[in-house]
């Protein structure tokens, strides 16, 4: 079977006939790394580590993928963070993978903090929490 030839139909029949099922991105759960800013080229380097990082974790578990990234002010406070965003299948197991995404990364794992939510649930859930630089109150996107 040539991949570049074959239906797409044909190449997943063989894993949906054994249970697999396709997960549409707005069904999986949303995970952020949020960061604190500091300037804009430190700001940059971070951005780029960190998602580039990330993706490779979350692709080689098969958990999910990048979705994008923002920074500006925190909703409710106005403190200003860089937020990276990921949809996975399971929001715990991303969160993890995020962190150690960081970790291997260098990509400031003690000033992150990451969370998670269910794609239909509006409520973070707090997983890990900055050690180092923390933003005062409670978390926000």
């Amino acid at each position: 079977m040539n991949p570049e030839s074959t239906p797409i139909d044909q190449l997943a029949a063989p894993y949906l006939d054994k249970g697999f099922i396709e997960v549409d991105d707005d069904g999986r759960d949303v995970v952020v790394i949020q960061f604190p800013m500091r300037n804009s080229a430190y700001d940059c380097r971070l951005i780029e580590r960190a998602t580039e990082w990330l993706d490779v974790f979350l692709d080689e578990r098969g958990l999910g993928f990048v979705d994008g990234h923002d920074r500006g002010a925190r909703a409710g406070d106005g403190k200003i963070v860089i937020n990276i965003f990921a949809r996975v299948v399971d929001g715990e197991l991303g969160a993890t993978a995020g962190m150690a995404a960081s970790r291997k990364g260098a990509a400031d794992a003690a000033h992150a903090t990451i969370a998670h939510h269910a794609a239909d649930a509006d409520d973070w859930t707090l997983r890990y929490e900055r050690t180092s630089g923390k933003l005062p109150g409670a978390f926000r996107v």
